[in-house]
């Protein structure tokens, strides 16, 4: 029975389009990703490697990520706390609420993940984030997301 080679042929002309890729500031390396969901209709949107950059970095959202590992005792406690958070916000159409597994996905440059939970605020008009230091509670998210949003925020989402 015949292997299949599942290597890359290292040639001379692929060697030449990486280094002048690399020098145009074109190649665009691998990023690890899980797939990319079928559905993200819940009130928390789910991040990936593949769509950080067309969600968390969207102009015309303000977006507050948690980046969280699946075995992280923090990250579990404030899941129902995000949920509730996103759930709040739903209605909100520039407000989204998301969550990214930090250890099964590739994170952009510059953005460096030191322990989890981690939460950073992306408002739309500052897309270099703000991280969130405060309590984990319900009611200090909420006034968080208030109070940094790039734009007023209806009654609706009032506790």
């Amino acid at each position: 029975m015949k292997k299949a080679n599942h290597f890359f042929k290292l040639t001379t002309d692929a060697c030449v389009a990486f280094a002048q890729q690399t020098l145009d500031g074109t190649y665009t390396s691998y990023k690890k990703s899980e797939p990319i969901p079928e559905s993200n209709d819940d009130a928390v949107k789910v991040v990936v490697g593949k769509t950080f950059e067309s969600i968390v970095f969207d102009k015309e959202k303000d977006v507050f990520v948690e980046f969280y590992a699946p075995w992280c005792g923090h990250c579990k406690k404030l899941a129902p706390i995000w949920d509730e958070l996103g759930e709040i916000f739903e209605d909100a159409p520039h407000v989204v609420i998301a969550k990214i597994d930090a250890t099964s996905n590739t994170l952009p440059d510059g953005i460096d993940i030191a322990g989890f939970p981690t939460l950073i605020f992306f408002p739309a008009d500052n897309k270099k984030g703000i991280i969130y230091e405060e309590d984990r509670d319900l009611d200090s998210l909420k006034d968080f997301v208030n109070e940094h949003a790039s734009r007023p925020i209806s009654d609706k989402q009032e506790l």
